[in-house]
């Protein structure tokens, strides 16, 4: 599968609103009122649109189609929160799947347009595609895991414990750090078990409040590993 110019900026842009901006406000918001998940479907529509900006202006037929996706966005996460309510023991599934259908919504725009010219490619950063693979990795490994670790613990009834701002930071600086340490790879390998130290340490000390178990830092060094080994092969081999 040929992955586009357009395609990564789209990702970008349906990663951040799915993950960084749907806070615990509009998270609680979406799951409590019917109308609540079309504030969320919206935030990340929109930013779908903001990162396809450079190719409207060429290509109209884009707004047609990324309000479509605005709309199949708001949808799919209804139909999603109404069938995890009736069926907990596969949230995790209904996470992945849930994410395939949006990845998939955005290959799909990205290839309604040709593939060149890349338009945007003289903007900073928009226009460094190594550095929007990188952004859109390190949200999924950042982010996106917090949520799939929830819905991995939901499924199998495993205790749950919802970090607040301050222990989420930590648990992304964790991940983050994992990841970089398995770009660089060599002797920053040695450096991987010092980045779980931290949150093990801080759930020690708050021990009610916060408690991270041996499958949370499991989980955790998995998917980092695999983003990092990810973003080491594009360094390696090119995009």
């Amino acid at each position: 599968m040929y992955f586009s110019f357009l395609f990564w900026r789209l990702l970008a842009g349906h990663f951040i609103g799915d993950f960084p901006l749907q806070t615990d406000s509009v998270f609680r918001i979406k799951t409590k009122y019917r109308w609540g998940v079309i504030l969320h479907g919206s935030i990340a529509g929109i930013l779908v649109f903001i990162f396809a900006i450079p190719y409207l202006p060429h290509y109209p037929i884009l707004w047609l189609y990324l309000f479509f996706n605005l709309v199949f966005h708001i949808l799919v996460d209804k139909a999603k929160l109404l069938i995890t309510h009736k069926a907990r023991k596969f949230d995790f599934l209904f996470f992945l799947i849930d994410q395939a259908v949006h990845i998939g919504t955005c290959w799909l725009i990205s290839i309604s347009v040709p593939f060149s010219p890349s338009y945007g490619s003289s903007i900073p950063l928009y226009g460094n595609t190594i550095f929007v693979i990188f952004f859109c990795v390190y949200i999924a490994v950042t982010y996106g895991a917090l949520y799939f670790i929830i819905s991995i613990k939901s499924s199998f009834n495993l205790p749950l414990t919802f970090p607040d701002w301050k222990m989420k930071i930590v648990e992304f600086l964790e991940r983050a750090a994992i990841t970089t340490f398995t770009i660089l790879g060599s002797f920053y390998y040695l450096f991987i078990p010092l980045a779980l130290f931290p949150r093990g340490f801080l759930s020690f000390l708050k021990k009610k409040k916060y408690q991270v178990s041996a499958f949370d830092l499991l989980l955790a060094l998995l998917f980092s590993l695999i983003a990092g080994f990810i973003l080491k092969n594009i360094l390696e081999t090119g995009i």
